[in-house]
C-alpha cells in the first residue's frame, strides 16, 4: 500500500475543552487528485476524546476547502466533546467561527 503525502496545514484553530485549549482542527492544503479533475481538501479533529481524519471534494480548490468549513461545523457539533457540553471557542457553543452548511443557498438543493 502506497504512504500518502503530508499535506500543508493552511488553517488551524484550537477549541477549549472544559475551558482548556485542546481541541485542534486542522485544515491541509487542497491539490488535485491524480484524475486531473477532483480537487481534495483533508482536514483533522484532535481532541482528548476525538480523533478524525477525513476529506471532502469539489471542482476547484476554493470549492473543496470551502465543502470542508461547511462539513466541520456538523463535524465538530458531532464530537463527543460536544454532545457532552464541554466545547466552546471564544465562548460559541455552536458552530465554532465556522460557517454552516444553511449559509450556502445553493447546497440546500
Amino acid at each position: 500500500m502506497k504512504e500518502q503525502p503530508t499535506r500543508a496545514i493552511i488553517a488551524s484553530r484550537i477549541l477549549d475543552v472544559d475551558g482548556e485549549p485542546s481541541f485542534t482542527v486542522q485544515i491541509a492544503q487542497p491539490f488535485l487528485e491524480p484524475d486531473g479533475v477532483t480537487w481534495r481538501c483533508e482536514y483533522t479533529l484532535t481532541g482528548p476524546i476525538t480523533q478524525r481524519s477525513s476529506s471532502f471534494c469539489g471542482v476547484d480548490a476554493v470549492q473543496a476547502l470551502l465543502n470542508v468549513l461547511y462539513v466541520l461545523s456538523v463535524d465538530i457539533e458531532a464530537s463527543a466533546e460536544n454532545q457532552t457540553g464541554r466545547l466552546s471557542w471564544g465562548g460559541q457553543r455552536a458552530h465554532f467561527g465556522f460557517p454552516a452548511p444553511e449559509a450556502d443557498p445553493e447546497r440546500m438543493g
